[in-house]
């Protein structure tokens, strides 16, 4: 295990699964990312951490009433009318479950204020110096793993800012959560009651942004009990292109792509009910091949309200 100078650790055997070249994820041509050498291999049944339908039972209530009961478990409104910018740091480890091996670890920020907020993960490898996304309320920033190129997950919040923008990129951990001002957000909202997903039984909440958002499926899921914000997916798909020829156009594929946002290890401070670690998968199925990477972040360290340079919301 090597040890860097910034206290960043990697692995000893660390293979990326990234190759230069450019390709389209919706709305327009991307510019050059990283896509995973592996994709040459044939076609793997991928294995997706999915919500099944169950039969419709939990408790009846308007989406508005099941925001209602989450701020109240989330705290007081005089608990969370008082954090006006909250700032974590901890550690992060990077993994590559399919589509390549290894792992990357190093130190994570988290700050927000207000609707601004910046993640930024520093693991100093000379193919993955940084994971960082911002937004300065009205703007997006992705910064690059190399130069010129952004990673798998870099290159996604980019193309659908809107994820981050919204504030729902973080959940409860931001001051940009979009349940905190619903008023001011006033996203498109549809209660499901309850439904299984990765082994459990959670209540969902459809989101639809009301400006943007494209064909990026939003369901926010929430503890039936505790009524804590448990878990985020965003799944987008797209229609394989048509080729030039009939043969060429019956072997191509739809796209999948599927972000995952998981939060556990809630914890009171200043009477607020937080979670100190927050997990991130995304997964790429093009049909040719699979990529699924893990973000796994663990915040010790919590404050509210300390005082932050705005500028860190801009990346350069």
């Amino acid at each position: 295990m090597k040890t860097n100078l910034d206290g960043s650790r990697q692995g000893s055997h660390i293979a990326l699964p990234f190759n230069r070249q450019s390709f389209t994820i919706g709305r327009k041509r991307m510019i050059p990312t990283k896509i995973s050498v592996y994709w040459r291999l044939p076609a793997m049944v991928l294995l997706l951490a999915t919500s099944t339908p169950v039969a419709a039972k939990g408790p009846k209530m308007k989406p508005e009433e099941l925001v209602a009961r989450h701020l109240e478990a989330l705290g007081s409104p005089e608990s969370r009318s008082v954090v006006q910018s909250r700032g974590a740091r901890g550690t992060a480890r990077m993994e590559v479950l399919r589509g390549g091996s290894g792992f990357l670890e190093g130190p994570v920020v988290f700050a927000s204020q207000g609707r601004k907020l910046l993640l930024s993960m520093q693991f100093n490898h000379l193919n993955y110096s940084a994971e960082q996304v911002s937004c300065d309320d009205e703007k997006v920033y992705v910064g690059n793993i190399e130069p010129g190129v952004r990673s798998q997950l870099g290159q996604f919040l980019y193309q659908y800012d809107e994820l981050v923008r919204e504030g729902l990129f973080g959940g409860v951990l931001s001051t940009a959560w979009p349940l905190l001002d619903l008023e001011g957000r006033n996203p498109k909202l549809d209660y499901r009651e309850l439904k299984k997903i990765s082994g459990r039984e959670l209540l969902e909440l459809r989101y639809r942004i009301r400006k943007g958002g494209g064909d990026v499926n939003i369901r926010l899921y929430f503890d039936p009990e505790s009524f804590r914000h448990i878990a985020t997916t965003y799944k987008l798909r797209l229609s394989a292109p048509m080729g030039r020829t009939s043969e060429e156009s019956a072997r191509q594929s739809d796209t999948r792509y599927t972000l995952e946002e998981w939060f556990s290890d809630f914890r009171p401070l200043d009477d607020l009910d937080l979670p100190r670690q927050w997990t991130v998968r995304f997964t790429v199925d093009t049909g040719f091949g699979n990529f699924m990477g893990k973000w796994d972040m663990r915040f010790p360290q919590i404050a509210h309200n300390p005082s932050i340079d705005p500028q860190i919301f801009v990346l350069h």
